[in-house]
Protein backbone atom coordinates (compact mmCIF):
# COMPACT_ATOMS: atom_id res chain seq x y z
CA UNK A 1 0.00 0.00 0.00
CA UNK A 2 1.26 3.80 -1.14
CA UNK A 3 1.01 6.06 2.30
CA UNK A 4 0.61 9.37 0.64
CA UNK A 5 0.17 12.69 2.66
CA UNK A 6 -0.77 15.52 0.87
CA UNK A 7 2.55 16.52 0.85
CA UNK A 8 2.90 13.03 -1.53
CA UNK A 9 1.46 14.69 -4.70
CA UNK A 10 2.59 18.41 -5.64
CA UNK A 11 0.57 19.26 -8.70
CA UNK A 12 0.98 22.06 -11.35
CA UNK A 13 -0.83 25.05 -10.57
CA UNK A 14 -4.04 24.84 -12.88
CA UNK A 15 -5.54 21.90 -11.25
CA UNK A 16 -8.15 21.48 -8.66
CA UNK A 17 -5.94 19.01 -7.39
CA UNK A 18 -3.11 20.70 -7.16
CA UNK A 19 -4.81 23.88 -5.86
CA UNK A 20 -6.04 21.90 -2.79
CA UNK A 21 -2.29 20.56 -2.47
CA UNK A 22 -0.68 24.54 -2.31
CA UNK A 23 -3.22 25.25 0.33
CA UNK A 24 -2.50 22.67 1.94
CA UNK A 25 1.40 22.84 2.13
CA UNK A 26 0.64 26.57 2.52
CA UNK A 27 -1.04 25.63 6.21
CA UNK A 28 1.42 23.24 6.74
CA UNK A 29 4.40 25.19 6.11
CA UNK A 30 2.64 28.11 8.71
CA UNK A 31 2.53 25.46 11.27
CA UNK A 32 5.62 24.40 11.24
CA UNK A 33 7.33 28.31 10.77
CA UNK A 34 10.06 27.57 12.75
CA UNK A 35 11.32 24.62 10.92
CA UNK A 36 12.83 25.80 7.20
CA UNK A 37 13.02 22.66 5.93
CA UNK A 38 10.45 21.68 4.16
CA UNK A 39 10.13 17.55 4.31
CA UNK A 40 7.94 15.65 1.67
CA UNK A 41 7.64 12.64 4.49
CA UNK A 42 4.48 10.89 3.67
CA UNK A 43 3.07 8.78 6.76
CA UNK A 44 -0.71 9.51 6.87
CA UNK A 45 -2.56 6.15 6.65
CA UNK A 46 -4.67 5.53 3.83
CA UNK A 47 -7.71 2.74 3.81
CA UNK A 48 -6.62 0.91 0.84
CA UNK A 49 -4.73 -2.34 2.13
CA UNK A 50 -2.73 -3.27 -1.20
CA UNK A 51 1.15 -4.16 -0.95
CA UNK A 52 4.28 -2.10 -1.71
CA UNK A 53 3.81 -0.06 -5.05
CA UNK A 54 1.19 0.16 -7.29
CA UNK A 55 2.11 -1.55 -10.53
CA UNK A 56 2.06 1.65 -12.66
CA UNK A 57 4.92 2.90 -11.16
CA UNK A 58 7.29 0.37 -10.68
CA UNK A 59 6.37 -0.08 -14.71
CA UNK A 60 7.35 3.71 -15.28
CA UNK A 61 10.73 2.81 -12.51
CA UNK A 62 11.82 0.52 -15.04
CA UNK A 63 11.21 2.37 -17.82
CA UNK A 64 12.78 5.46 -16.92
CA UNK A 65 16.08 3.70 -15.64
CA UNK A 66 16.46 1.35 -18.31
CA UNK A 67 15.66 4.00 -21.68
CA UNK A 68 19.07 4.69 -23.32
CA UNK A 69 17.91 8.68 -23.07
CA UNK A 70 18.20 8.77 -19.25
CA UNK A 71 21.60 9.64 -17.29
CA UNK A 72 21.93 7.05 -14.47
CA UNK A 73 23.12 7.72 -11.21
CA UNK A 74 24.49 4.40 -9.40
CA UNK A 75 24.72 5.31 -6.06
CA UNK A 76 24.60 8.77 -4.37
CA UNK A 77 25.67 12.09 -5.83
CA UNK A 78 25.83 15.46 -4.71
CA UNK A 79 26.17 18.32 -7.10
CA UNK A 80 27.57 21.43 -6.14
CA UNK A 81 26.80 24.68 -6.83
CA UNK A 82 27.15 25.75 -10.43
CA UNK A 83 27.08 22.61 -12.04
CA UNK A 84 24.14 21.71 -13.97
CA UNK A 85 23.14 18.20 -15.68
CA UNK A 86 20.15 18.16 -17.81
CA UNK A 87 17.25 15.46 -17.80
CA UNK A 88 15.75 13.03 -17.69
CA UNK A 89 17.97 11.92 -14.61
CA UNK A 90 17.64 8.66 -12.55
CA UNK A 91 19.37 7.25 -9.55
CA UNK A 92 19.55 3.92 -7.83
CA UNK A 93 20.13 4.34 -4.48
CA UNK A 94 22.15 6.81 -2.33
CA UNK A 95 21.09 10.18 -1.63
CA UNK A 96 21.49 12.44 -4.26
CA UNK A 97 21.82 16.21 -3.08
CA UNK A 98 21.28 18.69 -5.05
CA UNK A 99 22.93 22.46 -4.73
CA UNK A 100 23.50 23.15 -8.52
CA UNK A 101 20.43 22.65 -10.81
CA UNK A 102 18.61 19.40 -12.85
CA UNK A 103 16.42 20.52 -15.77
CA UNK A 104 14.52 17.93 -16.53
CA UNK A 105 12.89 15.16 -14.65
CA UNK A 106 14.16 13.17 -12.18
CA UNK A 107 13.86 9.62 -10.37
CA UNK A 108 15.29 8.44 -7.20
CA UNK A 109 14.84 4.56 -6.51
CA UNK A 110 15.31 3.39 -3.28
CA UNK A 111 16.94 6.91 -2.17
CA UNK A 112 16.25 9.98 -0.79
CA UNK A 113 16.61 13.58 -2.78
CA UNK A 114 17.74 16.83 -0.82
CA UNK A 115 17.39 19.74 -2.44
CA UNK A 116 19.93 22.14 -0.74
CA UNK A 117 19.93 26.01 -0.28
CA UNK A 118 20.16 27.53 -3.95
CA UNK A 119 19.91 24.37 -5.54
CA UNK A 120 17.36 23.59 -7.81
CA UNK A 121 15.21 21.19 -9.96
CA UNK A 122 13.48 22.44 -12.65
CA UNK A 123 11.26 19.36 -13.65
CA UNK A 124 8.80 16.92 -12.45
CA UNK A 125 10.36 14.10 -9.58
CA UNK A 126 9.10 10.89 -8.79
CA UNK A 127 11.20 9.28 -5.35
CA UNK A 128 10.54 5.83 -4.53
CA UNK A 129 11.65 4.46 -1.34
CA UNK A 130 12.70 7.48 0.27
CA UNK A 131 11.93 11.12 1.14
CA UNK A 132 12.17 14.59 -0.72
CA UNK A 133 13.83 17.39 1.70
CA UNK A 134 13.97 21.29 0.37
CA UNK A 135 15.53 23.07 2.25
CA UNK A 136 14.90 26.94 2.41
CA UNK A 137 16.72 28.64 -0.91
CA UNK A 138 15.90 25.40 -2.61
CA UNK A 139 13.24 24.79 -5.46
CA UNK A 140 11.42 22.27 -6.98
CA UNK A 141 9.13 22.78 -10.11
CA UNK A 142 6.72 20.80 -12.01
CA UNK A 143 5.37 17.74 -10.15
CA UNK A 144 6.65 15.60 -7.22
CA UNK A 145 5.66 12.43 -6.18
CA UNK A 146 6.63 10.82 -2.90
CA UNK A 147 6.55 6.69 -1.91
CA UNK A 148 7.88 5.65 1.15
CA UNK A 149 7.19 2.00 -0.26
CA UNK A 150 11.02 0.54 -1.70
CA UNK A 151 10.77 -0.84 -5.30
CA UNK A 152 11.19 -4.51 -5.25
CA UNK A 153 14.53 -4.19 -7.82
CA UNK A 154 17.23 -5.20 -8.60
CA UNK A 155 20.16 -4.02 -10.78
CA UNK A 156 21.44 -6.78 -13.41
CA UNK A 157 24.99 -7.09 -14.79
CA UNK A 158 24.36 -5.04 -17.51
CA UNK A 159 23.15 -2.15 -15.69
CA UNK A 160 19.53 -2.51 -16.04
CA UNK A 161 16.59 -2.86 -13.41
CA UNK A 162 14.46 -5.68 -13.48
CA UNK A 163 11.59 -6.64 -10.58
CA UNK A 164 13.30 -8.85 -8.06
CA UNK A 165 12.08 -12.15 -7.92
CA UNK A 166 9.44 -12.69 -4.89
CA UNK A 167 10.93 -14.90 -2.40
CA UNK A 168 8.94 -18.14 -2.10
CA UNK A 169 8.90 -19.18 1.58
CA UNK A 170 10.17 -22.65 3.08
CA UNK A 171 6.25 -23.37 3.60
CA UNK A 172 5.75 -22.85 -0.17
CA UNK A 173 8.49 -25.38 -0.83
CA UNK A 174 5.98 -28.29 -0.45
CA UNK A 175 2.91 -27.13 -2.36
CA UNK A 176 1.59 -27.86 -5.48
CA UNK A 177 -1.10 -27.19 -7.83
CA UNK A 178 -2.87 -26.00 -10.98
CA UNK A 179 -6.01 -23.09 -11.17
CA UNK A 180 -7.63 -23.32 -14.47
CA UNK A 181 -11.46 -21.27 -15.59
CA UNK A 182 -14.10 -22.20 -17.41
CA UNK A 183 -16.40 -19.10 -17.59
CA UNK A 184 -17.08 -17.37 -13.93
CA UNK A 185 -15.67 -20.16 -12.31
CA UNK A 186 -12.16 -20.48 -11.10
CA UNK A 187 -11.36 -24.30 -10.17
CA UNK A 188 -7.75 -24.70 -8.11
CA UNK A 189 -6.07 -28.51 -7.36
CA UNK A 190 -4.01 -29.00 -4.35
CA UNK A 191 -1.96 -31.55 -3.06
CA UNK A 192 0.41 -29.90 -0.11
CA UNK A 193 0.92 -29.87 3.40
CA UNK A 194 -0.87 -28.98 6.98
CA UNK A 195 1.94 -26.73 7.42
CA UNK A 196 3.00 -28.48 10.69
CA UNK A 197 4.87 -31.28 10.99
CA UNK A 198 4.36 -32.45 14.67
CA UNK A 199 3.93 -35.56 17.02
CA UNK A 200 0.04 -35.67 16.20
CA UNK A 201 0.13 -35.72 12.19
CA UNK A 202 3.29 -36.20 11.41
CA UNK A 203 3.24 -34.76 7.99
CA UNK A 204 -0.44 -33.79 7.29
CA UNK A 205 -0.79 -33.97 3.31
CA UNK A 206 -4.23 -32.13 2.45
CA UNK A 207 -5.60 -32.72 -0.89
CA UNK A 208 -8.59 -31.55 -2.79
CA UNK A 209 -10.41 -29.05 -4.98
CA UNK A 210 -11.24 -25.51 -4.54
CA UNK A 211 -13.58 -23.30 -6.41
CA UNK A 212 -14.36 -19.94 -6.83
CA UNK A 213 -17.42 -18.16 -8.66
CA UNK A 214 -18.07 -14.48 -9.60
CA UNK A 215 -21.46 -14.25 -10.75
CA UNK A 216 -21.20 -10.24 -10.83
CA UNK A 217 -18.61 -7.87 -10.32
CA UNK A 218 -20.22 -7.81 -6.46
CA UNK A 219 -20.61 -11.06 -5.72
CA UNK A 220 -17.65 -13.44 -4.72
CA UNK A 221 -18.50 -17.43 -3.82
CA UNK A 222 -16.08 -19.92 -3.09
CA UNK A 223 -16.14 -23.54 -1.83
CA UNK A 224 -13.04 -25.55 -0.60
CA UNK A 225 -12.82 -29.10 0.03
CA UNK A 226 -9.84 -30.41 1.59
CA UNK A 227 -8.92 -33.98 3.00
CA UNK A 228 -6.03 -33.99 5.72
CA UNK A 229 -3.95 -37.91 5.28
CA UNK A 230 -2.16 -38.21 9.05
CA UNK A 231 0.73 -40.15 8.09
CA UNK A 232 2.26 -40.58 11.94
CA UNK A 233 1.87 -44.17 12.91
CA UNK A 234 -0.52 -44.40 15.82
CA UNK A 235 -1.69 -46.86 17.88
CA UNK A 236 -4.61 -45.33 19.00
CA UNK A 237 -8.17 -47.46 18.46
CA UNK A 238 -9.57 -43.84 18.76
CA UNK A 239 -6.93 -41.59 15.62
CA UNK A 240 -8.57 -40.77 12.96
CA UNK A 241 -5.81 -40.97 10.40
CA UNK A 242 -7.99 -39.04 7.84
CA UNK A 243 -9.47 -35.56 8.35
CA UNK A 244 -11.32 -33.06 6.52
CA UNK A 245 -12.16 -29.61 6.06
CA UNK A 246 -15.51 -28.45 3.83
CA UNK A 247 -15.96 -24.44 3.53
CA UNK A 248 -17.92 -22.28 1.48
CA UNK A 249 -17.36 -18.34 1.77
CA UNK A 250 -19.13 -15.60 0.45
CA UNK A 251 -18.39 -11.67 -0.67
CA UNK A 252 -20.82 -8.88 -0.95
CA UNK A 253 -19.25 -5.88 -2.18
CA UNK A 254 -20.89 -2.48 -1.20
CA UNK A 255 -20.47 0.82 0.35
CA UNK A 256 -20.11 -1.66 3.30
CA UNK A 257 -18.71 -5.11 2.26
CA UNK A 258 -19.93 -7.83 4.17
CA UNK A 259 -19.54 -11.88 3.83
CA UNK A 260 -20.74 -14.84 5.06
CA UNK A 261 -19.02 -18.18 5.55
CA UNK A 262 -19.72 -21.92 6.72
CA UNK A 263 -17.87 -25.22 7.39
CA UNK A 264 -17.53 -28.59 8.51
CA UNK A 265 -14.36 -29.81 10.15
CA UNK A 266 -12.09 -32.72 11.45
CA UNK A 267 -9.20 -31.12 12.28
CA UNK A 268 -6.31 -31.25 14.78
CA UNK A 269 -5.66 -27.45 16.46
CA UNK A 270 -3.25 -26.00 18.54
CA UNK A 271 -3.16 -25.23 21.24
CA UNK A 272 -1.82 -21.19 21.88
CA UNK A 273 -1.90 -20.54 18.41
CA UNK A 274 -0.41 -16.98 18.90
CA UNK A 275 2.96 -18.41 19.20
CA UNK A 276 5.04 -19.24 16.28
CA UNK A 277 3.78 -19.66 13.28
CA UNK A 278 2.96 -23.30 11.94
CA UNK A 279 5.62 -23.34 9.29
CA UNK A 280 8.30 -22.37 12.17
CA UNK A 281 6.48 -25.23 14.08
CA UNK A 282 6.73 -27.75 11.56
CA UNK A 283 10.60 -27.23 10.58
CA UNK A 284 11.64 -27.18 14.42
CA UNK A 285 9.90 -30.70 15.19
CA UNK A 286 10.87 -32.15 11.47
CA UNK A 287 14.65 -30.97 12.23
CA UNK A 288 15.26 -31.21 16.10
CA UNK A 289 12.31 -33.10 17.60
CA UNK A 290 11.26 -29.78 19.41
CA UNK A 291 7.74 -29.54 19.18
CA UNK A 292 6.70 -26.14 21.07
CA UNK A 293 2.41 -26.62 20.72
CA UNK A 294 0.30 -28.64 22.33
CA UNK A 295 -3.08 -30.18 20.29
CA UNK A 296 -6.47 -31.32 20.54
CA UNK A 297 -8.73 -32.89 18.37
CA UNK A 298 -12.00 -30.54 16.79
CA UNK A 299 -14.62 -31.71 14.96
CA UNK A 300 -17.87 -29.69 14.85
CA UNK A 301 -19.77 -27.08 12.30
CA UNK A 302 -19.82 -23.05 12.58
CA UNK A 303 -21.43 -20.37 10.80
CA UNK A 304 -19.44 -16.83 10.39
CA UNK A 305 -19.85 -13.70 9.20
CA UNK A 306 -17.87 -10.13 8.96
CA UNK A 307 -18.52 -6.46 7.86
CA UNK A 308 -16.13 -3.45 6.73
CA UNK A 309 -17.60 -0.82 8.48
CA UNK A 310 -14.29 1.31 7.39
CA UNK A 311 -12.42 -0.15 4.48
CA UNK A 312 -9.67 -0.43 7.62
CA UNK A 313 -11.86 -1.55 10.12
CA UNK A 314 -13.67 -4.90 10.10
CA UNK A 315 -15.90 -6.72 12.60
CA UNK A 316 -16.45 -10.58 12.34
CA UNK A 317 -19.00 -13.00 14.50
CA UNK A 318 -18.43 -16.60 14.28
CA UNK A 319 -20.81 -19.62 16.16
CA UNK A 320 -19.13 -22.83 16.23
CA UNK A 321 -20.70 -26.21 18.07
CA UNK A 322 -17.62 -28.38 18.19
CA UNK A 323 -16.41 -31.80 20.25
CA UNK A 324 -13.34 -31.34 21.62
CA UNK A 325 -10.94 -34.48 22.24
CA UNK A 326 -7.48 -35.09 23.53
CA UNK A 327 -4.93 -36.37 21.23
CA UNK A 328 -1.75 -38.95 22.23
CA UNK A 329 1.72 -38.12 20.97
CA UNK A 330 2.65 -40.54 18.35
CA UNK A 331 6.27 -41.51 17.24
CA UNK A 332 6.86 -39.56 14.27
CA UNK A 333 10.48 -39.20 12.24
CA UNK A 334 12.60 -36.05 12.95
CA UNK A 335 16.38 -36.03 10.85
CA UNK A 336 17.86 -35.00 14.16
CA UNK A 337 17.50 -36.76 17.74
CA UNK A 338 15.27 -38.98 16.27
CA UNK A 339 16.57 -41.53 19.18
CA UNK A 340 14.73 -39.03 21.99
CA UNK A 341 11.26 -39.49 22.82
CA UNK A 342 8.54 -36.74 22.22
CA UNK A 343 7.60 -34.32 24.97
CA UNK A 344 3.76 -35.82 26.10
CA UNK A 345 0.97 -33.94 24.51
CA UNK A 346 -1.29 -32.93 27.42
CA UNK A 347 -4.77 -34.02 28.03
CA UNK A 348 -7.48 -31.40 27.60
CA UNK A 349 -11.47 -31.25 29.25
CA UNK A 350 -12.73 -33.15 26.78
CA UNK A 351 -16.60 -32.00 25.58
CA UNK A 352 -18.89 -30.67 23.67
CA UNK A 353 -18.43 -26.65 23.36
CA UNK A 354 -20.79 -23.90 21.80
CA UNK A 355 -18.24 -21.32 21.37
CA UNK A 356 -19.16 -17.76 20.34
CA UNK A 357 -16.68 -15.21 19.37
CA UNK A 358 -16.70 -11.48 18.02
CA UNK A 359 -13.65 -9.78 16.84
CA UNK A 360 -12.62 -6.39 15.50
CA UNK A 361 -9.60 -5.78 13.90
CA UNK A 362 -7.94 -2.08 12.45
CA UNK A 363 -5.21 -2.30 9.65
CA UNK A 364 -3.81 0.75 8.50
CA UNK A 365 -0.40 -0.79 7.48
CA UNK A 366 0.85 -0.08 4.42
CA UNK A 367 1.72 -3.79 3.60
CA UNK A 368 0.37 -7.00 5.09
CA UNK A 369 3.70 -8.96 5.30
CA UNK A 370 6.32 -6.38 5.71
CA UNK A 371 4.65 -3.67 7.47
CA UNK A 372 6.78 -0.75 8.19
CA UNK A 373 3.46 2.22 8.94
CA UNK A 374 0.77 1.92 10.53
CA UNK A 375 -1.60 0.27 12.91
CA UNK A 376 -2.59 -3.44 13.35
CA UNK A 377 -5.31 -3.99 16.15
CA UNK A 378 -7.42 -6.86 16.57
CA UNK A 379 -9.52 -7.61 19.78
CA UNK A 380 -11.67 -10.64 19.78
CA UNK A 381 -14.03 -11.80 23.34
CA UNK A 382 -15.39 -15.07 23.60
CA UNK A 383 -17.97 -16.94 25.20
CA UNK A 384 -17.81 -20.85 25.73
CA UNK A 385 -20.47 -23.32 27.06
CA UNK A 386 -20.95 -27.00 27.49
CA UNK A 387 -23.44 -29.23 28.74
CA UNK A 388 -21.09 -32.47 28.89
CA UNK A 389 -17.16 -31.89 29.95
CA UNK A 390 -15.22 -34.61 31.02
CA UNK A 391 -12.44 -32.49 33.05
CA UNK A 392 -8.52 -33.29 33.67
CA UNK A 393 -8.01 -33.05 37.65
CA UNK A 394 -5.51 -29.94 38.31
CA UNK A 395 -4.46 -29.02 41.46
CA UNK A 396 -6.67 -26.91 43.47
CA UNK A 397 -3.76 -23.76 43.22
CA UNK A 398 -4.06 -23.72 39.91
CA UNK A 399 -8.03 -23.92 39.87
CA UNK A 400 -10.85 -25.94 41.47
CA UNK A 401 -13.40 -28.26 39.90
CA UNK A 402 -15.02 -27.76 36.57
CA UNK A 403 -18.88 -28.66 36.33
CA UNK A 404 -19.98 -31.36 33.87
CA UNK A 405 -22.64 -29.48 32.66
CA UNK A 406 -23.64 -26.32 32.67
CA UNK A 407 -19.94 -25.15 32.28
CA UNK A 408 -19.54 -21.49 30.75
CA UNK A 409 -16.26 -19.03 30.43
CA UNK A 410 -15.28 -15.83 28.61
CA UNK A 411 -11.95 -14.98 27.84
CA UNK A 412 -10.34 -12.00 25.73
CA UNK A 413 -7.95 -11.29 23.23
CA UNK A 414 -5.92 -8.66 22.17
CA UNK A 415 -2.98 -7.43 19.55
CA UNK A 416 -2.28 -4.08 19.15
CA UNK A 417 1.00 -3.15 16.75
CA UNK A 418 2.21 0.14 15.66
CA UNK A 419 4.59 0.01 12.92
CA UNK A 420 6.62 3.52 12.54
CA UNK A 421 8.80 4.17 9.63
CA UNK A 422 11.73 6.98 10.58
CA UNK A 423 13.39 6.88 7.29
CA UNK A 424 13.60 4.37 4.21
CA UNK A 425 16.13 2.36 6.36
CA UNK A 426 15.10 2.66 9.83
CA UNK A 427 11.59 2.47 11.77
CA UNK A 428 10.44 1.82 15.27
CA UNK A 429 7.94 -1.19 16.05
CA UNK A 430 5.80 -1.56 18.94
CA UNK A 431 3.81 -4.50 19.93
CA UNK A 432 1.14 -5.50 22.91
CA UNK A 433 -0.47 -9.05 23.49
CA UNK A 434 -2.83 -9.46 26.15
CA UNK A 435 -4.96 -12.12 26.72
CA UNK A 436 -7.21 -14.79 29.58
CA UNK A 437 -9.98 -15.63 31.43
CA UNK A 438 -12.61 -12.83 32.13
CA UNK A 439 -15.18 -13.89 33.74
CA UNK A 440 -17.15 -17.11 34.24
CA UNK A 441 -15.95 -20.68 35.22
CA UNK A 442 -11.95 -21.18 35.28
CA UNK A 443 -10.38 -21.52 31.60
CA UNK A 444 -10.34 -25.54 30.79
CA UNK A 445 -6.90 -26.69 29.31
CA UNK A 446 -7.01 -26.26 25.78
CA UNK A 447 -7.70 -22.38 26.39
CA UNK A 448 -5.08 -21.56 28.74
CA UNK A 449 -1.70 -19.95 28.93
CA UNK A 450 1.93 -20.28 28.89
CA UNK A 451 5.26 -17.54 28.45
CA UNK A 452 9.00 -18.25 27.43
CA UNK A 453 10.46 -19.37 24.20
CA UNK A 454 11.62 -17.96 20.77
CA UNK A 455 8.26 -16.67 19.76
CA UNK A 456 7.15 -13.50 22.87
CA UNK A 457 9.97 -13.80 25.09
CA UNK A 458 13.38 -15.32 23.31
CA UNK A 459 15.64 -14.59 26.29
CA UNK A 460 14.19 -17.37 28.44
CA UNK A 461 14.12 -21.58 27.67
CA UNK A 462 10.47 -22.52 26.00
CA UNK A 463 7.52 -22.35 29.01
CA UNK A 464 9.83 -20.87 31.21
CA UNK A 465 6.46 -19.76 32.58
CA UNK A 466 3.59 -22.39 33.09
CA UNK A 467 2.24 -21.31 36.28
CA UNK A 468 2.33 -24.94 37.54
CA UNK A 469 2.48 -25.12 41.46
CA UNK A 470 5.84 -26.17 43.47
CA UNK A 471 6.62 -29.55 43.66
CA UNK A 472 4.16 -30.40 40.31
CA UNK A 473 5.51 -33.10 38.20
CA UNK A 474 4.34 -32.51 34.40
CA UNK A 475 6.50 -34.33 31.68
CA UNK A 476 4.23 -32.37 29.33
CA UNK A 477 5.24 -28.67 30.63
CA UNK A 478 1.43 -28.19 30.55
CA UNK A 479 0.13 -24.68 30.08
CA UNK A 480 -2.00 -23.59 32.89
CA UNK A 481 -1.72 -19.71 32.95
CA UNK A 482 -5.18 -17.75 33.45
CA UNK A 483 -4.16 -14.30 31.83
CA UNK A 484 -1.10 -13.17 30.06
CA UNK A 485 0.47 -9.66 29.17
CA UNK A 486 3.34 -9.03 26.63
CA UNK A 487 4.86 -6.26 25.55
CA UNK A 488 7.61 -5.72 22.47
CA UNK A 489 9.54 -3.36 20.72
CA UNK A 490 12.09 -3.36 18.21
CA UNK A 491 14.36 -0.88 16.07
CA UNK A 492 15.27 -1.86 12.39
CA UNK A 493 17.85 -1.07 10.25
CA UNK A 494 18.24 -1.99 6.70
CA UNK A 495 21.71 -2.74 5.70
CA UNK A 496 23.24 -1.99 2.30
CA UNK A 497 24.42 -5.72 1.88
CA UNK A 498 24.95 -7.96 -0.73
CA UNK A 499 26.25 -11.17 0.02
CA UNK A 500 25.44 -14.53 -2.56
CA UNK A 501 25.88 -15.34 -6.01
CA UNK A 502 24.13 -14.09 -9.63
CA UNK A 503 23.88 -16.11 -12.17
CA UNK A 504 22.38 -16.11 -15.63
CA UNK A 505 19.02 -17.57 -16.72
CA UNK A 506 19.95 -19.72 -19.48
CA UNK A 507 16.15 -19.60 -20.42
CA UNK A 508 15.71 -15.61 -20.34
CA UNK A 509 19.57 -14.65 -20.93
CA UNK A 510 18.46 -10.99 -20.11
CA UNK A 511 17.43 -11.80 -15.94
CA UNK A 512 19.98 -12.44 -13.47
CA UNK A 513 19.27 -14.69 -10.71
CA UNK A 514 20.67 -13.85 -7.06
CA UNK A 515 20.76 -16.35 -4.27
CA UNK A 516 22.16 -15.41 -1.19
CA UNK A 517 21.59 -12.57 1.21
CA UNK A 518 20.46 -8.78 -0.22
CA UNK A 519 19.26 -5.57 1.90
CA UNK A 520 19.25 -7.35 5.34
CA UNK A 521 17.84 -6.12 8.44
CA UNK A 522 19.98 -5.15 11.79
CA UNK A 523 17.05 -5.57 14.51
CA UNK A 524 17.78 -4.91 17.98
CA UNK A 525 14.60 -5.98 20.35
CA UNK A 526 13.60 -5.95 23.35
CA UNK A 527 10.95 -7.56 25.56
CA UNK A 528 9.01 -7.49 28.76
CA UNK A 529 5.74 -9.85 30.40
CA UNK A 530 4.68 -12.29 32.05
CA UNK A 531 1.70 -14.83 32.97
CA UNK A 532 -0.19 -15.86 35.69
CA UNK A 533 -3.11 -17.42 37.53
CA UNK A 534 -6.12 -15.23 38.64
CA UNK A 535 -7.98 -15.93 41.67
CA UNK A 536 -7.59 -14.74 45.38
CA UNK A 537 -5.54 -17.57 46.47
CA UNK A 538 -1.81 -17.82 47.28
CA UNK A 539 0.10 -17.10 44.54
CA UNK A 540 -2.67 -15.74 42.51
CA UNK A 541 -3.34 -12.04 41.21
CA UNK A 542 -6.86 -10.99 42.42
CA UNK A 543 -9.57 -10.74 39.22
CA UNK A 544 -9.46 -6.88 38.79
CA UNK A 545 -5.98 -6.62 38.89
CA UNK A 546 -2.31 -7.13 36.65
CA UNK A 547 0.36 -8.67 37.98
CA UNK A 548 3.08 -6.18 39.72
CA UNK A 549 5.52 -4.93 36.51
CA UNK A 550 8.03 -5.60 39.18
CA UNK A 551 7.08 -9.36 38.72
CA UNK A 552 7.81 -9.56 35.05
CA UNK A 553 10.07 -11.13 33.13
CA UNK A 554 12.57 -8.94 29.95
CA UNK A 555 15.20 -9.48 27.50
CA UNK A 556 17.01 -8.01 24.99
CA UNK A 557 18.64 -8.89 21.90
CA UNK A 558 20.06 -8.58 18.41
CA UNK A 559 19.99 -10.22 15.18
CA UNK A 560 19.87 -10.27 10.78
CA UNK A 561 16.88 -10.47 9.26
CA UNK A 562 17.57 -11.34 5.69
CA UNK A 563 14.07 -12.42 4.53
CA UNK A 564 12.67 -15.51 4.85
CA UNK A 565 15.68 -16.40 7.49
CA UNK A 566 16.95 -14.52 10.58
CA UNK A 567 19.33 -15.04 13.23
CA UNK A 568 19.12 -13.75 16.89
CA UNK A 569 21.21 -13.66 20.06
CA UNK A 570 18.84 -13.05 23.13
CA UNK A 571 19.32 -12.53 26.58
CA UNK A 572 17.34 -12.17 30.28
CA UNK A 573 17.93 -9.23 31.82
CA UNK A 574 15.61 -10.23 35.08
CA UNK A 575 16.93 -13.46 35.66
CA UNK A 576 20.45 -15.99 35.02
CA UNK A 577 19.77 -17.37 31.96
CA UNK A 578 22.48 -17.86 29.26
CA UNK A 579 23.19 -16.27 26.06
CA UNK A 580 20.61 -17.71 23.41
CA UNK A 581 20.94 -18.14 19.82
CA UNK A 582 17.61 -18.78 17.75
CA UNK A 583 15.88 -18.90 14.38
CA UNK A 584 13.01 -17.61 12.57
CA UNK A 585 11.44 -18.16 9.39
CA UNK A 586 9.35 -15.08 9.45
CA UNK A 587 9.11 -11.63 11.46
CA UNK A 588 9.06 -11.30 14.98
CA UNK A 589 5.71 -9.55 14.38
Amino acid sequence: MVRRSWGCHRRRAGRPAGIVAVLLCSIAGTARAQDSIIVINPDVATLDTTLGLPAPIINELLQTWNDSATLRLPGGLEIPAGVTLSGPIAAFRGTVRVGGRISGNLTVINGDLEILEGGVVDGDVLVAGGRMTVQEGGLQTGESRVYWDAAPVVRQSDGSLAVRERRRGISGLATAEHTFGTGRIRTTLRLTTTQTYNRIEGLGLVFGPAFDWRPSARVAGSLDLRGILRTAPSSSPFRRDLGWSARTDWRFAGTHTFGLGARTYSVVEGIEEYTLPRDEIGWNAFLFQRDNRDYFQSEGVSGSAYVYLLRSLRVDGSVRYEQQKSERANDPWSLFRDASAWRPNPLIDDGDYTIFSLSAALDTRNARDNASSGWWVRGTIEHSTSNNVAPVTLPTSVRSGLPTSGYAFNRVILDARRYNRLSPEAQLDFRLWAAGWLSGDPLPIQRRMSLGGVDLLPGYPFRAITCEPAGYVDPARTALCDRMVVTQAEFRHRLRLRVGYTFRDPTHRELDHFIGIEDPDLVVFTDAGSAWLAGSGPGQVPDNRLQSVSQWKADAGVGIDAGGIAFYLAKAVTGGEPLRFFLRLQRRF
